[in-house]
């Protein structure tokens, strides 16, 4: 292909999303892979090599993004940071890398290295600068299978209170739940099941993607993360696993049971969702209530129900694509960082 390509690789902690477009800002292709990164950086390795092969062109220019640094076999996120850039730049060969650095722009791995506060989990911000390019005013919210972004847009701004991860998670902007990997004693200590308020167990026999399969919400068959006991997602799975957290065997119990206690907890985490919206909200006073919201990641149902319930408009981030794109919705940081640098550095 002699038209320049662009590829975007953010880096996560279980995860590997990849993007390539056009300089015209056409996706090509969005795609996620494993990467357990917290078993060894050579589990980054392994994964870009996968993505490169999948590839089916190779790229002129190499974005990146990552929130990877913080998983635990890192002493600290600068630590982190290094070793992914350095994984990076190998694998690459340094081929036209460029660092996603938010507001300060694109920087070299060099530079991204010694600038690395600004580095750092920051994907959440290209995912919000993208959308306010084509959204004047909203609240833009990405569930994935950890976190959950919200933020707010006015004038074609990303209006953030705070930017690190730890000032996020103080005002609600970084919301730490996910629509896979949370386990559910995180969602709840008490649960009504059986006529009666059972405590669950403080351990992580089960997670929220249990919940979400169960309910239907999710695919099974599309879920990349390991479940808690390394069993299928499948609904008889997800429902042994939900009992183990009240001390007892599935079979005991009608499945009814389970149907029921499943969307008890899917219920709990949307309305949980749904107030760090309100605490978001109530701090951009600008953002009309005719604003909508748009949602993205894999679980952005939950920010279709979200809209519904606080009476606004929704807008699928598969729509602010060329072409649409379910899978640039699924991974919208990867899709975002491709179409900014397809703008910003061709």
């Amino acid at each position: 292909m002699t038209q320049k390509l662009i590829t975007a690789w953010d880096i996560g902690g279980a995860h590997l999303k990849v993007a390539q477009c056009t300089q015209q800002g056409e996706l090509h292709q969005v795609f996620e892979l494993p990467c357990p990164l917290w078993q060894g950086i050579d589990q980054l390795e392994k994964a870009m090599g996968a993505a490169l092969k999948n590839l089916k062109h190779a790229a002129h220019v190499n974005a990146i993004t990552m929130t990877g640094e913080l998983v635990d076999i890192f002493p600290n996120r600068q630590a982190g940071v290094a070793a992914i850039i350095e994984c990076v730049e190998t694998l690459l060969n340094d081929h036209h890398c460029q660092i996603y650095a938010g507001t300060h722009g694109w920087l070299t791995p060099k530079e991204a290295c010694a600038d690395w506060q600004n580095v750092a989990s920051l994907n959440w911000h290209a995912s919000a600068a993208y959308t306010a390019n084509q959204i004047k005013q909203g609240l833009f919210i990405d569930i994935g299978s950890t976190t959950s972004d919200i933020i707010a847009i006015d004038a074609h701004q990303v209006q953030t209170q705070a930017y690190t991860d730890y000032q996020r998670q103080a005002n609600s902007e970084l919301h730490y739940t996910g629509v896979i990997r949370t386990p559910l004693i995180a969602i709840a200590h008490t649960v009504p099941f059986d006529n009666k308020v059972m405590r669950i167990a403080a351990e992580v026999f089960a997670t929220s993607g249990d919940c979400w399969s169960i309910t239907g919400q999710l695919d099974p068959n599309h879920i990349q993360d390991h479940s808690s006991d390394g069993q299928s997602w499948q609904k008889e799975d997800c429902i042994r696993r939900l009992a183990r957290l009240l001390g007892t065997d599935a079979y005991q119990f009608p499945e009814q049971n389970w149907l029921t206690l499943a969307k008890w907890f899917t219920q709990q985490q949307s309305q949980q969702l749904q107030q760090a919206c309100q605490d978001v909200l109530s701090h951009h006073n600008a953002i009309t209530a005719q604003a909508p919201i748009i949602g993205a990641g894999i679980g952005r149902f939950m920010a279709r129900e979200c809209a519904k319930q606080l009476d606004r408009q929704y807008i699928d981030f598969s729509e602010l694509t060329t072409p649409h794109s379910s899978q640039a919705a699924d991974h919208a940081p990867a899709a975002a960082i491709a179409l900014l640098a397809s703008q910003q550095l061709s």
